[in-house]
C-alpha cells in the first residue's frame, strides 16, 4: 500500500481501529471519524485473518462499488492492494468503477449478477442495504457466492436512528425526494438513489441472514458527525439537543450507522 493510502485509512479517533467485536461491545458515539475508513479497516482485518488461516488466494467482492467506497476510490484501492482477485458490482450503468482496481467488473444487481458459486472469501457493501428491494433474494445471492465460512461486512443507516425513521416516514408518504431537494439542493443528483429500508434493523437482519444460510450475524453501531449536513437552519437546534441526549443516555442501538458482519455456515 502506498503512503497516501496508508494515510487515508489511518485511525484518527479512539475507536477507529477497533475490531468488529470491540465495536459491537462499545458505545461508539463521537469515537470514530470517517465511517468509510472504519469499514475499510474492518475489511482489511478480515483479509489478514483469512490469510492467516489458509494458504490460498483471497478473493473479494465489492457490492455496489460505485466510484469508490462513499465516492472515495482510495478506500477501494487500499482493499484491492491486499487481495488476489477483486470483483466489483455496480447497478447504475452510468457509474464507472475506479480505474484499474477490479480484476472483474459487472454492471448488475447482486441478485442478477453472474458470479461463481462458493468462490469469495469476503463480500462487502457501503450504504447499499437500505436500497435493497428483496432482502431475502439479495442475501441468498451473497451467501451463494461466498465460501463456507465466508464473511459479508456492510454499513447501512440504522432503522432506529431518528434521522432514518424520519427519512423512512417521508419515503412512505412519497415526499422524501421533495424534502431532500430542499435540504441538499442540487447535490441530490450526484449521490441519491431510491431507498427501500427493508433490511436495516438488527432484528430484521438477523432473521433474513438466518434464512439465507448465514450462521452468525453480528451488529455494531457507530456515529461520528451524524446527520449534520441535513440539519441546517432551524433544524440545528434539535440536532444539538439530540446529540446532548446521546451523550447522556448511552443507547448503542440508537446510533446512526449500523455495521453488520455475517458469516456463512459450513
Amino acid at each position: 500500500m502506498t503512503p497516501d493510502l496508508e494515510a487515508l485509512i489511518g485511525a484518527r479517533r479512539a475507536h477507529d481501529d477497533l475490531s468488529f467485536e470491540e465495536l459491537e461491545s462499545r458505545y461508539n458515539f463521537l469515537k470514530t471519524a470517517d465511517r468509510r475508513g472504519v469499514l475499510a479497516r474492518l475489511i482489511l482485518k478480515e483479509i489478514r485473518r483469512i490469510r492467516g488461516e489458509g494458504d490460498g488466494p483471497v478473493r473479494a467482492l465489492d457490492i455496489g462499488c460505485g466510484d469508490g467506497i462513499g465516492c472515495e476510490p482510495g478506500y477501494t484501492r487500499a482493499i484491492g492492494a491486499h487481495v488476489d482477485d477483486f470483483w466489483g458490482l455496480e447497478p447504475d450503468p452510468d457509474m464507472l468503477p475506479p480505474e484499474g482496481v477490479f480484476d472483474q467488473f459487472q454492471h448488475a444487481l447482486m441478485e442478477t449478477a453472474e458470479l461463481p458459486e462458493g468462490a469469495f472469501d469476503i463480500a462487502y457493501s457501503f450504504m447499499v442495504m437500505e436500497h435493497v428491494a428483496d432482502p431475502d433474494a439479495f442475501l441468498q445471492a451473497v451467501s451463494r457466492c461466498l465460501k463456507p465460512g465466508g464473511v459479508y461486512i456492510f454499513m447501512t443507516p440504522n432503522a432506529w436512528h431518528y434521522f432514518t425513521m424520519t427519512a423512512s416516514t417521508l419515503n412512505f408518504l412519497k415526499v422524501d425526494e421533495i424534502v431532500l431537494r430542499i435540504l441538499r439542493r442540487s447535490e441530490i443528483d450526484s449521490y441519491h438513489y431510491p431507498v427501500q429500508y427493508k433490511c436495516n434493523s438488527g432484528k430484521r437482519l438477523r432473521a433474513q441472514a438466518s434464512r439465507a444460510g448465514f450462521s452468525q450475524t453480528g451488529i455494531a453501531y457507530l456515529e461520528a458527525e451524524g446527520p449534520r449536513p441535513y440539519m441546517r437552519g432551524p433544524l440545528r437546534l434539535p440536532f444539538h439537543a439530540l446529540r446532548l441526549k446521546r451523550r447522556i443516555i448511552k443507547q448503542k442501538s440508537a446510533l446512526i450507522t449500523l455495521t453488520g458482519r455475517m458469516v456463512k455456515g459450513a
